[in-house]
């Protein structure tokens, strides 16, 4: 069976032990066609990287990426660093001819992006993104009933991403905090997903029409007004946005980080010529399901819960609540399958790309108040 060997760049961090907890899930709970080694762990700091490799059961540590890339025993390289240094690093990787996987988003900055999917299509590496909703069970099942034509054409697409850390005072620091250094604002941050997920579930975005807000983090009062954000280069704290899908079909978004009480809430209704479908991360082992060919008598949403009958589904049955670690060893779990099999990683890099001109696409439009075509976004 063939060996991977992995290194992880800037992974003491939140998305480093997210990451790490996936890799050692990764080949517990499925075959993967490889055993998975978690070979080095990188942070700048020393200290952090020492601290970090131990606990969470790295075999090596280093605070030279460049090093660990050149390493002839290293296969894959996963990127949670910051999105500002994403580029640099990705793009070395595929250089180098390593399997790279690089957090969302791919990259704050269009032209890095369009660098990045460039990189991975002229590489022998095998390259996806790190967008790990798209790989629940759930998300799935949703996708079969679409491919399969038990939910009929896409109409509408509605989807919230809601939290409230804003809203708590507990705001952004550190490279979070600006652009610059990382920060990708809400709508790259956390809207980012629900372009995901609706371009995974219903097709490419055409256009948006959309608004921001954003506030002083020190003062407790409305949205800036627009010419004062502008000048100030606050991040966006909410957005807002209409789509129209290439496929006809239309959508609406809005994330936020000021929604007291909601707990990350990812929340989406698809509704299709033949049916309906609601989901609700806060309850991610069930679909509510309306189908126009139901009975009359029986029409209605309907709650299912996912099982082993689903695939994707972990667990010997239903109602053992698998969760977001479980996600992020999905995720994984396919990238290694794509490495094995010779396959492309999905979402690519491409498809991460696409998602980044639509963020560019929501802020133009929000500083112009006009419809905003993505293919018509440029760096």
């Amino acid at each position: 069976m063939t060996e991977l060997k992995v290194a992880i760049i800037g992974g003491g961090g939140f998305m480093g032990y997210a990451h790490s907890l996936g890799w050692a899930l990764a080949p517990i709970t499925a075959d993967t066609g490889a055993t998975i080694r978690k070979a080095v762990l990188v942070e700048a700091d020393e200290d952090r990287a020492k601290t970090a490799a131990q606990r969470l059961n790295w075999e090596d540590w280093s605070t030279d990426w460049r090093e660990v890339i050149a390493r002839d025993d290293i296969d894959i390289i996963d990127i949670v660093t910051p999105p500002a240094v994403h580029a640099e690093i990705a793009i070395a990787a595929l250089a180098a001819g390593k399997h790279v996987f690089v957090e969302k988003p791919i990259s704050n900055d269009l032209a890095e992006a369009d660098l990045m999917q460039a990189a991975a299509e002229t590489s022998t590496g095998v390259s996806q993104v790190g967008f790990n909703y798209r790989h629940a069970a759930a998300m799935t099942f949703v996708k079969r009933m679409l491919d399969d034509g038990t939910l009929g054409h896409p109409l509408q697409f509605r989807a919230h991403y809601t939290q409230d850390v804003g809203a708590l005072g507990r705001v952004l620091s550190g490279w979070r905090a600006k652009k610059g250094a990382g920060g990708s604002g809400v709508t790259g941050d956390i809207g980012s997903h629900i372009i995901d997920l609706a371009s995974y579930l219903v097709g490419d975005i055409d256009s948006v029409t959309a608004i921001i807000g954003a506030k002083d983090p020190a003062e407790n009062t409305a949205w800036l007004p627009d010419d004062e954000r502008l000048q100030g280069e606050y991040l966006d704290d909410a957005a807002l946005w209409m789509a129209k899908f290439n496929n006809g079909a239309i959508g609406s978004f809005a994330c936020t980080v000021y929604a007291s009480g909601r707990k990350n809430r990812m929340f989406f209704e698809l509704e299709c010529t033949g049916g309906t479908v609601e989901f609700d991360w806060n309850h991610s082992d069930h679909i509510k399901l309306s189908l126009v060919s139901d009975n009359p008598d029986q029409q209605g949403f309907r709650t299912i819960t996912l099982n082993e009958n689903h695939e994707d589904y972990r667990y010997p049955l239903g109602g053992m609540g698998s969760g977001y670690v479980d996600d992020a060893a999905l995720q994984l779990q396919k990238f290694v399958r794509a490495i094995v099999d010779k396959q492309a990683g999905s979402p690519s890099f491409a498809d991460a790309t696409r998602t980044q001109r639509v963020i560019s696409a929501v802020m133009q439009s929000a500083d112009s108040h006009q419809w905003v075509t993505i293919d018509e976004v440029t760096a």
